[in-house]
C-alpha cells in the first residue's frame, strides 16, 4: 500500500519522512553530511549568484534583499531541523546501548 509522506529536507539531504496516514515518522542523523554540503553551498553561492544575475539582471538585483534577509533565517531552520532528528535518533538508540553494555 502507497501513502503520502512528508519529506523534511536540510539543503540536498533528507533528514525525515513523516507518514500523513498514521503520522509514524523516520529520522536520520544527517549532521557530518549536512556539515559537508553546507560548506560547498557557501563556496559555491558567489558562483551561483553572478550565473542568476547574468541571465536576469533586473530581477536578481531586485530580488537580492528579500533574499538575503531571508537567507540566514533558512540555515537556522536547517540547523534546528538536523539537531532536532539527531537528538531523536539518539535517543531511539540509547536503549540499544545499555542493552549492549550490560551483555
Amino acid at each position: 500500500m502507497s501513502t503520502t509522506h512528508e519529506l523534511a529536507y536540510a539543503g540536498r539531504l533528507l533528514v525525515s519522512s513523516t507518514c500523513q496516514e498514521c503520522g509514524h515518522t523516520i529520522e536520520r542523523d544527517v549532521r557530518d553530511q549536512y556539515v559537508a554540503d553546507l560548506r560547498h553551498r557557501m563556496a559555491s553561492k558567489p558562483r551561483r549568484m553572478l550565473r542568476r544575475f547574468r541571465r536576469r539582471p533586473w530581477s536578481y538585483a531586485w530580488s537580492l534583499p528579500k533574499a538575503a534577509a531571508a537567507k540566514p533565517l533558512g540555515v537556522l531552520r536547517e540547523l534546528r531541523l538536523v539537531a532536532r532528528a539527531a537528538s531523536d535518533v539518539q535517543r531511539r538508540e540509547e536503549p540499544n546501548r545499555k542493552d549492549d553494555e550490560e551483555s
